[in-house]
């Protein structure tokens, strides 16, 4: 049986059944407000419950211990227990503070910053002089608030909204613009960690406002390429694997 067409079908769609299982749980966890501590069941309850396999249900509970949204806990009285998750996201060299929704925000984020290089070649094609001389005031205020990371983060974002301002793409206008709603409505505090250079970031951003103005497709392409925004949600103070904390030369 093990080595079956079937059997075979069944291991190789185990990751999608069990990605598939983790998020319907994180749902009913952000749904019903379950609080911290709340007893989800056990393994073999949760299997009877979503008609899924033991191993679906194992890769399940792995995926959503990774996100430090449940802990499982073993012996009588154990099973998997809601846990309160770790509100504090890593976008490059600052830390960001959420209300709640830490994995959800991280997943907005990366969404986002897929998009930026549709938002940039928008900006680059369509920009005005008036379109320029606004990201090059923003550029003021981010220098000018170089002592205030949450102040410094925020014109940041305004450079980007501006950006985005830009585009006749009304699609990318409105789903760009909804997560970076949502993303700052949920972040709290913005602290930098210990590499953090907010002249670095400005120069980042300096250069593709630059590239934009130029109306050069490589060099916007290029810049784009060294903003390279990267975010990650933490569930302890240091960087996620694979992150290089001390590369400054990115932006967000």
């Amino acid at each position: 049986m093990s080595g079956s067409p079937e059997r075979r079908a069944l291991d190789d769609s185990r990751i999608s059944r069990a990605e598939s299982l983790a998020r319907g749980i994180e749902t009913q966890m952000r749904e019903e407000a379950l609080p911290d501590g709340w007893r989800l069941g056990t393994k073999d309850e949760l299997r009877k419950r979503f008609g899924v396999a033991v191993g679906t249900v194992n890769e399940a509970i792995r995926l959503l211990e990774t996100r430090g949204l449940v802990n499982a806990r073993p012996g009588p009285g154990g099973g998997l227990f809601v846990a309160s998750p770790s509100a504090t996201i890593r976008l490059n060299h600052l830390i960001l503070g959420s209300r709640a929704g830490g994995s959800t925000i991280a997943d907005s984020l990366a969404v986002r910053n897929a998009l930026e290089p549709a938002v940039a070649e928008d900006a680059r094609r369509y920009r005005t002089d008036a379109d320029i001389a606004d990201l090059r005031a923003i550029l003021r205020r981010m220098a000018d608030s170089s002592g205030s990371p949450e102040t410094f983060l925020e014109a940041n974002w305004a450079l980007h909204r501006r950006m985005l301002a830009i585009s006749p793409n009304a699609v990318l206008r409105a789903v760009y613009g909804t997560l970076m709603d949502y993303i700052q409505n949920e972040v709290d505090d913005v602290t930098p960690d210990s590499v953090f250079r907010s002249r670095q970031n400005l120069r980042v951003h300096e250069a593709l406002v630059e590239a934009i103005a130029s109306g050069d497709a490589a060099r916007v392409a290029r810049a784009v390429r060294r903003h390279a925004p990267s975010s990650a949600r933490l569930s302890t103070g240091a960087a996620p694997a694979g992150e290089d904390p001390g590369s400054p030369e990115t932006g967000s």
